[in-house]
């Protein structure tokens, strides 16, 4: 197994642990507005930036938000910890 892959599945699990230590989170209850890539037919423009954006302010609330984007900076998809692929994308660029 790579060191890489140690870490995610380590990040993961803590992510995971962190949310049962929680309760549970708010995300799990309305899970299809955290993949807005998936509104993309014409037409659902204004839904996915609705989504986008209830998404995001869930997350703001969340009290396991930095584990979740540590996640996500492996994800391609979706919203984790607040962020978008595009805006996990510039992360990665400036720690690079």
């Amino acid at each position: 197994m790579t060191p890489d892959k140690l870490r995610i599945d380590r990040i993961t699990l803590d992510l995971h642990e962190a949310i049962i230590d929680n309760g549970g989170v708010e995300c799990e209850q309305v899970p299809d507005i955290f993949f807005p890539e998936d509104l993309s037919t014409p037409g659902q423009s204004a839904m996915r930036i609705m989504a986008t954006q209830t998404a995001r302010e869930i997350c703001l609330r969340c009290p396991v938000i930095a584990k979740c984007l540590q996640v996500g900076m492996y994800e391609d998809f979706g919203i984790w910890g607040g962020a978008t692929p595009e805006q996990r994308k510039r992360l990665k660029r400036r720690s690079d």
